[in-house]
């Protein structure tokens, strides 16, 4: 299974919504090891995470909740399509992207 976590879309300074790469501070995971500069996460940036928690919660998907947000556990990458698109027919802007930006290995 694969841990996805979920986030909230960044605003830009002109006001529209934008999904933008997040810190890794943001994800409670611990950096592997040893990896590339070209390290990143999947996860799904939401205009409003708590209501995408609830509306995941409501339909069984496996969430875990921490201090950093929420996590929604996935059996096949398919299943990222189908939330995307539950998300979306709730109203919530949901959208999968690299969610780690400025990692650095040193």
């Amino acid at each position: 299974m694969w841990r996805v976590p979920v986030l909230a879309k960044e605003r830009n300074p002109f006001g529209a919504d934008q999904a933008k790469p997040r810190r890794f501070q943001g994800l409670c995971r611990p950096l592997p090891t040893f990896y590339m500069s070209d390290y990143s996460v999947l996860g799904l940036l939401v205009d409003r995470p708590e209501e995408a928690v609830r509306v995941l919660g409501e339909h069984k998907y496996p969430l875990t909740e921490n201090d950093c947000g929420a996590e929604v556990a996935i059996n096949h990458p398919k299943r990222l399509q189908e939330i995307v698109r539950l998300l979306s027919t709730q109203g919530l802007g949901c959208e999968i992207a690299d969610v780690v930006s400025e990692v650095y290995q040193g």
